[in-house]
């Protein structure tokens, strides 16, 4: 009976801090273990468990690593980049906690847990998603026995869909307003408010701060180089026409006499470079241009598109995968929309939206945007916005994919006693 009670708490105090783990990584889960029915074994797992969920970067670390990169005097880019992971958004008091904790495990510290005491003896990745722990535990009685644990883990972000909206600026006290998040949301900088984010399904999504770093951005130079000249926006005879007549320039892509840069499976690509033209009147994109076709903009200096339709008419609603704005450099992008699918990446960028359409409450955008600041006030941006999430990583194209991943507890088996039961000699 002991037994199987044993087994319901740690089942349901496993799910109480996977649950708790959910909150986001400003709230600290709790790993007082109140069941007085389980063993020592049990008890201790359910701690290590506790603390990888709320820190699971520990997942791709050997033990001698915490230690060494925790009190280092000596900061190197791997030291400095695991201890901002940890304390990602930590409150002082809280980060010195999680600290203290850590390094008693590190450092084979006896940890005392209802029933008796643990010491955690190694910690070992022994290929891409598994680890062995090795615990060594005394109960009540002075009776000590060796454990294995055998922890589970995947590449936490591949499991979820691309967060609708990405913000990794500092000084972002503001938010975003009363904009509506059909999605998840990713802040990198621990000013942004996350609790006050307007999920529109608060039990399917999330909004939480992330030590993810975004991939570099395709050389541009490169890009530059294979594209065809009138493929560049403005041309020398529209930089001529805007200088002549002070006209916004009306686009409509991809043109007829326009011949793809490059395939990516069976879609054709069109790939287009806009260099510091701030005034378009227009951008009509057309993703059925002979067949399904992708489009790419890529975009140096601010930009302010007065109105921004992309057509799918066979393939409706529109995919993100068949537009997308890649943006360099610091600068600012107004876009106004009534309804838009598309991946943005500008992460120096200050980017603002707003409807175009006096028939519906708000702009609505499909897709990812991934970006420095989002701007809700002013001439540029609104608060009338709703994002909503579309597709999966690997949806994404090659060059996005290579975020270094968070990995994701999946389950911890404590095995059988590796030692057996000694009773410890006065």
């Amino acid at each position: 009976m002991v037994m199987v009670l044993g087994t319901v708490g740690t089942v349901a105090t496993a799910a109480l801090l996977a649950r708790s783990s959910n909150l986001g990584n400003n709230v600290e889960t709790s790993i007082t273990i109140g069941q007085q029915n389980l063993s020592v074994a049990e008890t201790a797992k359910v701690n290590l468990q506790a603390l990888l969920i709320e820190h699971n970067q520990l997942l791709e670390y050997n033990l001698d690593d915490w230690e060494k990169y925790l009190t280092s005097s000596n900061m190197s880019e791997k030291s400095r980049e695991f201890n901002h992971n940890l304390r990602l958004c930590k409150k002082e008091a809280n980060w010195k906690n999680t600290k203290e904790r850590i390094l008693e495990l590190a450092q084979h510290k006896t940890i005392d847990v209802p029933m008796g005491k643990f010491s955690l003896l190694d910690f070992q990745k022994v290929d891409r998603n598994e680890i062995l722990a090795t615990i060594k535990t005394q109960n009540t009685e002075e009776k000590q026995s060796q454990y294995e644990i055998d922890i589970s883990f995947s590449d936490n972000y591949l499991s979820k869909s691309v967060p609708v909206l990405w913000l990794i600026g500092e000084q972002q006290i503001d938010g975003i307003g009363n904009a509506k998040v059909n999605g998840n949301l990713w802040a990198n900088d621990c000013s942004f408010p996350v609790e006050k984010t307007n999920l529109m399904e608060v039990d399917g999504y999330q909004a939480k701060y992330t030590a993810i770093k975004m991939p570099d951005l395709p050389d541009l130079e490169a890009i530059k180089e294979r594209l065809p000249e009138n493929h560049y926006f403005p041309s020398t005879a529209e930089e001529q026409k805007i200088q002549d007549q002070e006209d916004k320039i009306s686009l409509k892509l991809p043109r007829l006499e326009d011949k793809p840069t490059k395939k990516e499976g069976e879609k054709n690509v069109y790939e287009y470079f806009i260099n510091n033209l701030e005034d378009i009147d227009s951008l009509i994109v057309n993703s059925d241009f002979k067949n399904e076709s992708i489009i790419v903009l890529y975009v140096v200096g601010d930009i302010n598109i007065s109105e921004i339709v992309h057509k799918c008419e066979s393939s409706n609603p529109c995919s993100p995968e068949n537009l997308m704005i890649v943006a360099y450099e610091e600068a600012k992008m107004c876009l106004q929309f009534d309804n838009l699918s598309a991946f943005i990446v500008a992460p120096h960028y200050k980017l603002g939206i707003k409807n175009n359409n006096p028939n519906q409450e708000s702009a609505k955008f499909t897709g990812s945007i991934w970006t420095n600041k989002l701007l809700t006030t002013g001439d540029c941006g609104s608060e009338e916005v709703e994002f909503s999430e579309a597709w999966e990583w690997g949806d994404l194209p090659n060059e996005f994919q290579s975020l270094h991943p968070t990995p994701k507890l999946i389950q911890v088996n404590l095995k059988e006693s590796i030692q057996s039961d000694i009773s410890t000699e006065h």
